[in-house]
């Protein structure tokens, strides 16, 4: 078992699981009170590849505005500046992170099952009226970040476990990284200076009974995690294929609610699948 904790695993590796450099500098921008939403489009705008990515998303049935949006400005004007950030943290991450120790773990099931599962937080956000219901995508896009970040970091025990796994032992994450990826997910959020809002569904999103702040967040990424793992095959065999009465309990809804996000995530998968992950990784 390993002796560095989450956060030590984290900070030792700060370099290697840092955020592309367009992500830290839009989230300079961001931060700075003299810097405008022209000086955001024009950074983006440097990077061509990014810009036609991001404008195919936008264009996108995931938006399904009624005109054409043509520039970074004009995304910039419909979505406002939060939400692009989010879309570009979603393009680059992706594009950064596209490659994975051989046989260990299978980087293109990981980044589809994210993505689904990101659509459908987004879907039950949207349709329970959840201000920016965009934060969920990014959630359900992050929410195993810890599984891969295992693999990448600690390659030996990554292959313990799906040995554990394909064996059928009684192994699991704790046991032999002295953690969850749970655990070193919200580690690795923090350092990139995520908002709790963020962190903490992603944290707790197989145990709400200990989800004491964003329980409504928490609860839509796992009934999210749920559809996306009876959508696709769980990208490891301890994930939730069973709805968590609390996370039902939590939206005041049964599983014939759920019904309807399964179609509406069948609709824009295969398209957004196409865009966020098999045109990057091409």
């Amino acid at each position: 078992m390993p002796t560095l904790s989450p956060q030590e695993l984290v900070n030792s590796n700060i370099e290697l699981v840092s955020l592309p450099s367009i992500v830290v500098k839009v989230n300079e921008l961001l931060n700075s009170p003299t810097a405008s939403a022209a000086d955001i489009a024009e950074l983006i705008s440097h990077d061509p590849s990014l810009t036609l990515r991001l404008l195919k998303i936008v264009n996108s049935p995931f938006y399904n505005f009624p005109s054409k949006i043509e520039t970074v400005s004009m995304a910039i004007t419909v979505l406002g500046t939060s939400q692009l950030r989010d879309l570009l943290i979603a393009t680059t991450l992706v594009k950064q992170f596209k490659s994975s120790p051989d046989n260990i773990f299978d980087i293109e099931s990981f980044w589809c099952h994210s993505i689904t599962t990101g659509l459908a937080a987004r879907s039950i956000a949207v349709n329970r009226k959840i201000p920016n219901a965009e934060r969920l995508f990014i959630c359900g896009l992050l929410h195993d970040i810890g599984k891969m970040l295992m693999a990448l970091l600690l390659p030996a025990q990554a292959a313990e476990l799906k040995m554990a796994f394909l064996q059928n032992s009684k192994l699991n994450e704790t046991q032999i990284f002295g953690f969850s990826h749970d655990e070193l997910g919200e580690c690795l959020l923090n350092a990139w200076h995520f908002p709790e809002t963020i962190s903490a569904p992603i944290r707790h999103h197989h145990d709400l009974q200990f989800a004491d702040k964003h329980k409504t967040d928490t609860a839509i990424l796992h009934i999210a995690n749920v559809i996306a793992n009876n959508i696709l095959a769980p990208i490891s065999a301890d994930d939730d294929t069973l709805l968590n009465p609390l996370a039902m309990k939590a939206l005041n809804i049964d599983e014939r609610d759920i019904e309807p996000y399964y179609e509406s995530v069948y609709e824009l998968l295969d398209q957004i699948l196409q865009t966020l992950y098999y045109d990057i990784a091409a």
